[in-house]
């Protein structure tokens, strides 16, 4: 804790958010704080050292543990990137078939005329009651 930077490592091993409130400041689950770090708190080395001894560091002594030393640093995430068999040109040496069907080729007027009879169908009932 006496070093050049003083540093006071805590970390929170429960599952829950933990509320130091002398210190006024929340540790997430799971996560390990400086709380001498000038940046980011403005805690003193005395207020600090009081919330160890009777404050609420040490009421939450079964969530809050104070680290001896700083956590190892997290490794770094590297992005695999796997080799693809696929062909990398953006254009293919294969020329593309087109299928070309006549029953397709159909103009708008046959086409709505068509629509014309099958909406007529489609209001005629399918049974009829009076049979």
């Amino acid at each position: 804790m006496t070093s050049k930077n003083k540093e006071l490592w805590i970390t929170n091993l429960s599952k829950v958010d933990v509320s130091l409130a002398d210190l006024n400041v929340t540790i997430r689950s799971f996560a390990s704080v400086n709380l001498l770090d000038s940046r980011h708190y403005s805690i003193t080395e005395t207020q600090a050292n009081a919330s160890i001894k009777s404050g609420s560091i040490y009421k939450k002594r079964d969530k809050i543990r104070v680290r001896v030393a700083a956590p190892p640093p997290a490794p770094a995430i590297t992005i695999l990137q796997q080799e693809t068999s696929l062909p990398s040109r953006a254009r293919s040496g294969i020329p593309k078939l087109v299928p070309l069907y006549e029953e397709y080729n159909v103009s708008d007027e046959q086409y709505a005329e068509e629509l014309a009879e099958t909406a007529e169908q489609d209001r005629k009932p399918r049974h009829s009651r009076n049979q």
